[in-house]
């Protein structure tokens, strides 16, 4: 947020420097990123007189005139339809330097020569576009410096707002942080008034669909005013804060935005259609051209607001051409209202349209200063474009809106916090300095008392202070920092030693990451239905869910007991926003299973209730549709690789077996995985094509479920191995193996048969119909054989390749597939 010093002096004053009040807004939660000077001026510009205005001649559409600067006059070459002899302009002289590092220079034009330029506003950075040149006031002087009129200096503190400040996105915000820092009193701008007697009535009225939508809107109507460029000071401020003025009325909806916070749009009423609008969601597929001529394509979802033939503005984000403020606009509807905030930030991304109005209204604009900004942007209307308000006027408000919220707040207790002997005079003064009202509940028993009880009113403009613990941060805020006293007993924390498993965690995270996957953060929260899309039995542990009684929030009520639910949701929601296949994710959550038992010793009886809760990694891989070998789809290579590096990263030993019977996995294509200690922690598998139906995903979705709880997370021992010189040979067998027969018994055999030239076992295949006898399965196994002494023989070879055959077959009924 750009703040101008000057603007904000008209609310507040500071007797310290710039650089100090940079200071102490960053000490109290501001952070003043830069200090900007904005310089406009026009070395070399001056005030001109016409003297003389002649047809170029050898131009039908150029003049030749002559200026006098005050001490010389000179020909210059005009094209401006409106320059004529006897007015003063905008003249730049031969060396003068405009906006753009534009240097005016001698130039021979159609054989004449020309010494200067007569200038627009647009040429002077004034205006976005001109008619023609300026004409000055006839009483100034010749030769006065345009820097006189039209330069401007100004100090601009860029300031990091945070995403619950959302009252700093203002002039008026920033100087009541100010004005509590500083003791400084809070002036208020002026606004406009209705007349208390001869009230008009308004053909007008505003229908809200849905107030969860819009909770409020007013619309006030402003007629017979003249659009026209703007007073020459807003202009300048607009302009330091990196705003582009256009014209008089849109300049003033921009001005009060950045002054009190609330964004507004005006509506020029001869172009809609009826006398009433409607706040209500866009038809689905519905074709709009926002202000800046694009066509956008809106859903259902997306909030607008429409007359009786259509769409007029996409809700809080931008207006439409179709019913812009122009320069034939004498009739106009005011809009400012308050938007839901999820709303706003769901359409301006799917849009990808971010407009300073969206900015603010995604963070929450204050309710109760929607109609105070909008009578703000009146008084300006009647001040600079002319207008006659209507005084009566349109504000629709949700009944059911609930009054500002309360917090109790212990004096005893702010000091305890904060190690400070702060009175209840103080803090009560503390909180008025920043718009917060308190109550004091009993009595006082002196000035000096430092244990009183308040109840502070909440103000409509800090939504961010919910609990006591805000308020004492509040207090500390202000009180200052460095005016706390810290006790020379105080012992930090540095030096603790974090957990090893949280250690082990971060390394896999980190690994994933590095692997391209993108973490997410899922709700605890699942639908029945999600449960039963997964084919889940009605006997099985997962299906038994609890529910959560007043969860303080407006979703689901049942913790979950699997995460396959929310991982697939996020899956087709990334599908749908046109994500970069194959899309890779992970998350590290907790499920909640009723129907086990706690698995540590009973602290008290209503523990009994509690469900057991496992922290369980998942990570997933969507969109891979290739086939590494035979029928094994390739996303499952990828998944056993992350899963061997997983192993080797969190210091316990991942086995992964073909086989499993979870009903969200396709049959065949599914693998259990097993620690050191041969306990089930784990599944993996391709997600069964009428599982992903249910969620509406078309792409194959492959997913790796690991529970944390029964995993050793230990921090890896690093050993150092002999790296061999020699060149590897590898043998690939295809196997038919019985059903009976895991594949742990069968890399078992294979590693004790191999001998000590075997230092690696890989799976490549599985597969399991046409061609394989009944009750019997194909595996391809890859064997790595090295030595670290000399090159292998072939021989050598052949000979561990018979031993690992025979003792397969021998042992285990596992022969070699023809």
């Amino acid at each position: 947020m750009n703040i101008s010093l000057n603007w904000l002096k008209d609310f507040v004053t500071w007797d310290c420097s710039v650089e100090e009040l940079a200071e102490q807004l960053t000490l109290v939660g501001l952070n003043v990123e830069e200090i900007s000077y904005f310089v406009r001026e026009y070395p070399g510009v001056v005030v001109g007189y016409v003297e003389t205005c002649e047809q170029h001649p050898d131009a039908d559409k150029l003049s030749l005139c002559t200026v006098n600067n005050g001490d010389s006059v000179s020909q210059v070459i005009c094209g401006a339809a409106n320059v004529k002899a006897g007015m003063n302009i905008v003249f730049a002289q031969t060396g003068a330097m405009l906006p753009g590092e534009f240097k005016i220079k001698k130039a021979k034009i159609r054989g004449v020569e020309s010494f200067g330029m007569i200038c627009s506003e647009s040429e002077l950075g004034l205006a976005v576009k001109s008619d023609g040149i300026m004409e000055l006031a006839p009483e100034l002087k010749p030769g006065t410096s345009i820097d006189e009129l039209f330069g401007y200096r100004d100090t601009v503190l860029d300031v990091e707002v945070t995403p619950n400040r959302p009252d700093l996105l203002s002039h008026l915000g920033v100087a009541r942080e100010v004005a509590a820092i500083t003791g400084s009193l809070l002036n208020t701008p002026d606004v406009w008034s209705p007349p208390k007697a001869g009230k008009e009535a308004v053909d007008f009225t505003v229908e809200i669909e849905e107030f969860a939508d819009c909770s409020r809107y007013t619309a006030h109507l402003a007629r017979d005013l003249k659009v026209k460029p703007s007073p020459q000071e807003m202009i300048n401020r607009l302009t330091a804060v990196g705003l582009r003025p256009i014209n008089n009325v849109v300049d003033i909806t921009n001005y009060v935005m950045f002054e009190l916070g609330q964004p507004m749009h005006a509506f020029d009423l001869n172009k809609l259609s009826g006398n009433r609008l409607f706040t209500r969601k866009s038809k689905g597929g519905e074709i709009f051209v926002t202000l800046d001529g694009i066509e956008r394509k809106l859903s259902d979802q997306d909030l607008v607001i429409a007359d009786s033939i259509g769409s007029v503005a996409v809700a809080g984000v931008m207006g439409g051409q179709r019913s812009e403020v122009d320069e034939s606009t004498s009739d106009l509807v005011l809009e400012s209202a308050y938007f839901n905030p999820s709303l706003i930030r769901k359409t301006s991304r799917r849009l990808q349209l971010q407009s300073d109005s969206s900015y603010r209204f995604e963070r929450t604009v204050d309710w109760e200063n929607v109609d105070f900004a909008a009578k703000r942007a009146l008084y300006l209307l009647q001040k600079n474009a002319d207008a006659h308000i209507v005084s009566n006027f349109v504000d629709r408000q949700d009944p059911d809106r609930a009054e500002l919220n309360t917090v109790p707040l212990r004096v005893e207790q702010v000091n305890r916090l904060l190690g400070a002997e702060i009175t209840t005079i103080e803090v009560v003064d503390i909180l008025a300095s920043i718009g917060l009202k308190s109550k004091l509940l009993g009595q006082v028993s002196d000035r000096k008392s430092v244990t009183g009880q308040l109840m502070v009113t909440i103000p409509s403009f800090r939504r961010d202070i919910f609990i006591e613990v805000d308020l004492i941060e509040e207090v500390a805020r202000i009180y200052g920092f460095n005016s706390l006293k810290i006790e020379s007993n105080f012992r930090s924390g540095t030096g603790v030693k974090r957990r090893e498993c949280d250690q082990v965690l971060e390394k896999a995270a980190d690994y994933l990451t590095g692997a391209g996957f993108s973490e997410i953060i899922t709700s605890s929260f699942v639908s029945l239905e999600n449960v039963h899309n997964l084919r889940i039995a009605e006997g099985d542990y997962r299906f038994e869910l609890m529910r959560i009684h007043n969860p303080h929030h407006g979703g689901e009520t049942l913790l979950r007991t699997t995460m396959i639910p929310s991982m697939l949701d996020t899956v087709r929601h990334n599908i749908n926003v046109d994500a970069k296949i194959p899309i890779k994710l992970y998350q590290i959550n907790s499920v909640f299973l009723p129907s086990l038992k706690l698995e540590r010793e009973l602290r008290h009886e209503d523990e009994k209730l509690l469900p057991l809760e496992r922290k369980i990694l998942q990570f997933a891989i969507a969109g891979r549709e290739e086939q590494a070998h035979h029928s094994l789809p390739m996303v499952l290579m990828e998944l056993k690789g992350i899963v061997e590096q997983l192993s080797i990263n969190m210091g316990d030993q991942l086995i992964i077996t073909p086989g499993g019977d979870e009903p969200f996995y396709q049959k065949g294509l599914q693998f259990t995985l097993s620690n050191s200690a041969e306990d089930n922690i784990g599944s993996m598998g391709l997600v069964s094509s009428s599982v992903l139906s249910k969620y509406n995903i078309d792409y194959p979705v492959s997913i790796v479920e690991l529970d944390l709880g029964k995993f050793g997370l230990n921090v890896p021992t690093v050993e150092f191995d002999n790296y061999s010189r020699y060149q590897a040979s590898t043998r690939d067998l295809s196997l038919i193996a019985p059903e009976t027969v895991s594949y742990k018994s069968i890399i078992e055999a294979v590693k004790d048969s191999g001998g000590k030239l075997l230092v690696d076992i890989e799976m490549f295949d599985i597969y399991k119909g046409k061609n394989i006898p009944s009750g019997s399965v194909s595996l391809g196994i890859r064997l790595k054989f090295q030595s670290t002494k000399s090159s292998l023989k072939s021989k050598s070879v052949d000979v561990a390749i018979i031993k690992v055959t025979e003792r397969l077959s021998g042992t285990l009924g596992v022969t070699i597939r023809d």
